[in-house]
C-alpha cells in the first residue's frame, strides 16, 4: 500500500514538472481570465485563491482600482517588466477610459516578480514605492517559502498605496546618489577654488615651471618637506576659503 502510494506521489509530481515545464507565458497574452487571481503553477491553495479573490474585488468595486496576481512557472527568458506591461495591455486591467490597474507578476522558478501600474496610478504607485513593496514586504516573505503570506502583504500595501495611506521612506534608494552628489559638488567646488588662489598671483598656472622645478632640484628629503608645507598652507587656505564661500 505505501509502495503503490509513493508511485502515485511520484506520478503526480511529475505531471506538475512536466505541466510547468512546457508553459508557455505567450499564450497569456492571448486569454483574458475572468477572475483577478491566477495561479498557473499550483502554489496556493483553493482557500487562498479564494481569500485574495475576495479581497480584490472588494477593491475593484469600491475604488473601480483592479489589481490582479499572476504567478507562472517561468518567463522563458522574457524580461518580467517587460512581460507584465504587455500583460496588462492584453488583458486590459484597469480599463481603458481610467487605466488604473496593477498586475502583481510572479515567475516562481525564475525567482523574478513585478509590479506593472497603469498610468492613472503612477501618482499614487510610484515606482519607488513598488519597489519598496517588493523589497521589504514580498520579498522576505517569499524567502522563508511563504508565498501567500508575500502576496497577501504584498497586495494589502498596494492597497495601502492606492488610498493614498502607504508611502515609501523618504530617503528610500536615494541615499547613495545623494552621497555621491554631495561628494561630487565639494571636489568641484575645491577646484574652483584652487584655481581662483592660483590666478591672484599676476599669472602663472597652478604648476609653473618654477614649482615644477623644486620636485627636481636638490635632496628628495628637503622637496618632500616643501611639498608638505605647502600642501598643507594650501589645504588650511582652501578650507578657510570653503567656509568664507558658505557662510558669507
Amino acid at each position: 500500500m505505501k509502495k503503490t502510494l509513493s508511485i502515485i506521489v511520484l506520478l503526480l509530481l511529475a505531471v506538475v514538472g512536466f505541466s510547468q515545464g512546457q508553459f508557455d507565458p505567450e499564450s497569456l497574452l492571448k486569454q483574458k481570465p475572468a477572475q483577478l487571481v491566477n495561479d498557473f503553477t499550483g502554489t496556493l491553495t483553493a482557500g487562498q485563491q479564494q481569500a485574495l479573490e475576495t479581497k480584490l474585488v472588494a477593491v475593484d468595486d469600491s475604488t473601480s482600482t483592479q489589481i490582479a496576481v499572476v504567478i507562472i512557472p517561468s518567463l522563458n527568458g522574457r524580461d518580467v517588466a517587460d512581460f507584465n506591461i504587455e500583460l496588462g495591455r492584453a488583458w486590459g486591467v484597469g480599463g481603458k477610459t481610467n487605466n488604473n490597474g496593477v498586475i502583481l507578476l510572479i515567475a516562481k522558478n525564475d525567482r523574478k516578480l513585478n509590479i506593472a501600474t497603469g498610468y492613472g496610478l503612477e501618482g499614487a504607485l510610484p515606482d519607488i514605492t513598488a519597489k519598496q513593496i517588493i523589497d521589504q514586504v514580498i520579498v522576505p516573505n517569499f524567502k522563508g517559502d511563504d508565498y501567500y503570506r508575500g502576496i497577501e502583504e504584498g497586495t494589502d500595501a498596494i492597497i495601502q498605496a492606492v488610498k493614498g495611506e502607504y508611502t515609501a521612506p523618504e530617503n528610500y534608494g536615494s541615499g547613495g546618489s545623494s552621497r555621491i552628489g554631495s561628494i561630487i559638488f565639494w571636489i568641484v567646488l575645491v577646484i574652483i577654488l584652487i584655481a581662483l588662489r592660483s590666478g591672484r598671483g599676476g599669472g602663472g598656472s597652478f604648476m609653473s615651471r618654477r614649482g615644477f622645478a623644486a620636485w627636481t632640484i636638490g635632496s628628495y628629503k628637503e622637496a618632500f618637506s616643501i611639498c608638505k608645507i605647502r600642501l598643507f598652507k594650501s589645504f588650511v587656505d582652501i578650507i578657510f576659503d570653503i567656509f568664507s564661500f558658505c557662510f558669507s
